[in-house]
């Protein structure tokens, strides 16, 4: 090993212990969330299941998601852009967001409800403002 390699190896003489800051499971979690909610269309996701107490069926969360995505209003869209919206949420949307809790997504009833997580609760109420504004 050469002394270069071996010196960017090493801790800068300015830098104690109390400045490292330590990585734990919460973070690594926190971390999940963060990669999950950063696509738009997983917080619409999100946003809509939010403004609901009780879980929405998923045909009536991909219109309302074509209709955010498309910018029309759910009267006007057509079947195509209804049924490419849910097989998007089948196929990605959701998974992604029941792997890291996000969702809780019954598929014998076909429908989705938002987790209780404070720490999705907290990252929402901050994108709601760079969202729905």
């Amino acid at each position: 090993m050469s002394q270069d390699q071996n010196r960017a190896s090493v801790s800068p003489p300015n830098v104690s212990e109390t400045d490292v800051l330590p990585i734990d499971s919460e973070s690594e979690s926190l971390d999940a969330i963060f990669r999950a909610l950063s696509d738009h269309r997983r917080r619409c996701v999100c946003h809509y299941l939010a403004e609901r107490d009780e879980p929405i069926h998923v045909d009536e969360l991909a219109e309302l998601l074509a209709a955010s995505m498309t910018a029309k209003t759910r009267a006007v869209l057509t079947s195509a852009e209804i049924e490419k919206t849910r097989a998007e949420l089948l196929q990605m949307h959701l998974p992604k967001l029941t792997e890291v809790g996000i969702v809780a997504h019954d598929a014998d009833e076909s429908v989705v409800r938002l987790t209780d997580s404070p720490g999705v609760t907290e990252c929402l109420r901050a994108a709601t403002s760079v969202d729905l504004q």
